[in-house]
């Protein structure tokens, strides 16, 4: 019930149901007639009649403001909530301007109200709302009322070139397509139009009607997209040879190595270096030598993309640590390198080398023709967008993304 019915309903019960009021019988002796030639008694008892209606309705707990006397699109409700659902920021807070069913704008002569359009992002809108960060919680706020209105926008927009584009006959089959999808739907809902109705309701909060016209929708988009966007994004051989050269290092990744490395104190670890000198000679792996050091992470030191040339491409090493790892087999323990009251030996952990995939490969070349075929989807989508927007739209768009800005901060932040 939109809110002006619903406003008349409460002061026509509140206006009827004054009978037990001290004043009953004199408002029950008003007639019509009363008031061609009205005495200064019959407007008391009208005035003490309409005071008793007003206060009855202040006693109910509810009150309504008129509609905005600007555009006439606005209504507020202030209802008494419990204090705990107050606090809890669940709809309006007692004596408090709520703003419901504004009416917006039109998209191609569809009305958008602010209370169906919030609806689907209320949980959003109010975790932005909760964020300690206002700054950031506001933006993300805005931006959300925004990437709805542009969805809705898009979704009214497509949908309405998709009925424009029915066939007399397209339409009647449409018609039987959705009567049927109607029946199974109901038959796999319990099997009855109540339960149906029941089942949807508890899931999405939609009616059938609304759910099985949400259906519809869905279904003429995508046969409009599929036959005025696909066929413009369309994706080459050649295309696909040229984004894999443009991505040839993710294809074939540089192999790794790893280095470890013992680094002791020529005077605090002077039996430890004896030590360690004597598992070498004896050909001990850097492995077992790092474990018996109890050396964190086994030795490791650090890891380097190995370029073409090998280790001695490395520019991050030293020629003498090069010089000591070039020809070394992974695991074997360098000769040491004494530098400045240290004594240190190097060793190969590992190297690691991903598999190439080659342009031949049937996973590449599935994986960079949708890759390409999604994005240019989205840019021929858009161009679309753009040439149904100026062909349909009657409003301005910008004021009416406005204009649900400024309601959805009204509303909610607080």
């Amino acid at each position: 019930m939109r809110i002006g019915a619903w406003t008349s309903s409460l002061v026509l019960v509140a206006l009827g149901g004054c009978t037990g009021s001290p004043h009953a019988q004199e408002e029950r002796d008003l007639s019509l007639r009363d008031f061609a030639a009205p005495d200064a008694a019959l407007v008391q008892a009208a005035e003490r009649r309409t005071a008793a209606a007003a206060g009855e309705v202040r006693d109910a707990g509810l009150s309504v403001e008129p509609a905005d006397a600007v555009d006439g699109t606005r209504a507020a409700a202030t209802t008494a909530a419990p204090a705990a659902e107050a606090r809890a920021g669940n709809g309006p807070r007692t004596g408090e301007a709520w703003p419901v069913e504004g009416l917006v704008g039109q998209i191609n002569g569809r009305p958008i109200f602010a209370d169906a359009f919030f609806s689907p992002i209320d949980d959003e809108l109010r975790q932005s709302v909760a964020m300690r960060d206002r700054t950031e919680g506001r933006r993300v706020f805005v931006d959300t009322v925004r990437r709805e209105f542009a969805r809705t926008v898009e979704s009214e927009l497509v949908v309405a070139e998709a009925e424009s584009q029915l066939t007399p006959e397209q339409q009647q089959g449409l018609f039987a397509w959705i009567k049927s999808q109607q029946e199974s739907t109901i038959a796999e809902r319990g099997g009855s139009r109540a339960a149906a109705e029941a089942s949807i309701e508890a899931e999405s909060t939609l009616s059938l009607d609304e759910f099985m016209q949400q259906r519809r929708d869905i279904a003429l988009a995508r046969r409009l997209l599929s036959e005025r966007v696909e066929p413009r994004a369309i994706v080459s051989w050649r295309d696909v040879m040229q984004e894999y050269e443009r991505r040839r290092a993710e294809f074939n990744p540089q192999a790794t190595v790893r280095i470890g490395r013992i680094r002791l104190s020529a005077t605090e670890d002077a039996e430890r270096i004896a030590m360690v000198r004597q598992k070498v000679a004896e050909g001990r792996s850097f492995a077992e030598i790092a474990t018996e050091l109890k050396l964190p992470e086994g030795g490791f030191w650090n890891q380097f993309e190995l370029p073409p040339e090998g280790i001695r491409g490395l520019k991050e090493l030293s020629d003498a640590v090069k010089d000591r790892l070039a020809e070394l087999p992974v695991g074997k323990v360098s000769e040491p390198i004494e530098q400045r009251g240290f004594t240190m030996w190097l060793a190969v952990i590992d190297v690691v080398r991903p598999e190439a995939k080659s342009i031949y490969d049937r996973e590449v070349q599935l994986r960079l023709r949708d890759e390409l075929k999604g994005r240019r989807e989205i840019i021929e989508r858009e161009r679309y967008i753009a040439t149904l927007r100026s062909r349909w739209v009657t409003d301005d768009i910008g004021a009416m993304e406005r204009r649900l800005v400024e309601i959805a901060l009204e509303r909610y932040w607080r």
